[in-house]
């Protein structure tokens, strides 16, 4: 990707605002332009492509171009399209790098996903990255430059989620959607003497 610091890109994630894989993702894309982030508030993994119409939302600006939102990742992007960005349309949006892999039947919860998914829908490429574990992050991000100076280069604009292996990466692969269905399970906790709560959700399938 040239190095001429004229894009600017819109990043967000699932995570919210302490994890390292949207810090570091932002320190790489800063190289090649301008990065406007925008992250919820608090971790929000499965909200899926919510967005909140029954209350307003808060922005606040932590850092130079960072915003936090006590919102969904599809929020965070509407709110970089439409608010922050509106006298400048980004030329990509992506959000993550999730910890943890998004496939199969996880693109439908996934908030990671959701936030690339919402530029795509307004017409800006949008890419949603996902990895195994952070171990191999420095490569990781090596990969990601040269990716994103390709998808840059093309005129049609595309959603891509994109998944990175734990070990070593060697390309690029193009593939289709497999069945990862999680296995049910209902956890029951006490919250109080009187009232039981659940805990949703099953253990990842390999």
């Amino acid at each position: 990707m040239s190095k001429s610091k004229n894009k600017v890109f819109l990043l967000t994630n699932d995570d919210g605002p302490f994890s390292e894989g949207v810090r570091k993702l932002g320190e790489t894309l800063r190289q090649f332009g301008r990065v406007v982030t925008v992250v919820p508030h608090q971790e929000m993994s499965g909200s899926s492509h919510a967005l909140t119409l029954n209350r307003p939302l808060q922005l606040k600006e932590i850092e130079p171009d960072f915003f936090i939102v006590n919102g969904t990742p599809a929020d965070c992007t509407y709110l970089g399209l439409f608010h922050i960005l509106k006298e400048k349309r980004p030329d990509l949006v992506l959000s993550g790098i999730n910890n943890g892999y998004n496939m199969g039947e996880d693109v439908i919860y996934s908030g990671t996903v959701a936030g690339a998914m919402e530029g795509a829908f307004h017409g800006i490429s949008g890419v949603a990255l996902s990895a195994r574990t952070f171990r191999n992050l420095p490569a990781i991000l090596e990969h990601v430059s040269v990716l994103l100076a390709q998808i840059l280069r093309m005129e049609e604009k595309i959603m891509l989620n994109v998944n990175y292996p734990e070990g070593e990466i060697r390309g690029t692969v193009m593939t289709r959607l497999s069945s990862r269905v999680y296995p049910g399970k209902v956890e029951p906790c006490q919250q109080s003497r009187n009232q039981q709560a659940l805990w949703i959700g099953g253990v990842p399938p390999v």
